[in-house]
């Protein structure tokens, strides 16, 4: 059965859904800055749009219902930045 995301507005911002709405009060609680769908990228597997960008460690943060499927992790492993940062 797949859940259908409820679209949820947070500080000005209309998340996707509850839970990514729920890490943007989060962050904000304990002073991470962030920005949400900030910029995408195309890739060798298709386009690629990260919902978080944590923008002092400068790293990405994906929210899933559950554990990513195949073809997200084959699409997060072929960023140009993956080999990089030894994504697993």
């Amino acid at each position: 059965m797949t859940i259908k995301p409820i679209p949820t507005r947070y500080d000005g911002i209309l998340y996707r859904s509850r839970a990514e709405a729920r890490w943007a009060v989060f962050f904000a609680s304990q002073g991470v800055p962030f920005r949400y769908e900030e910029e995408g990228y195309q890739t060798r597997r298709g386009w690629y749009l990260p919902d978080f960008r944590l923008t002092q460690a400068d790293v990405f943060f994906e929210v899933k219902p559950d554990h990513p499927t195949p073809d997200e992790m084959d699409k997060a492993r072929s960023t140009p930045w993956a080999e990089e940062f030894r994504f697993s």
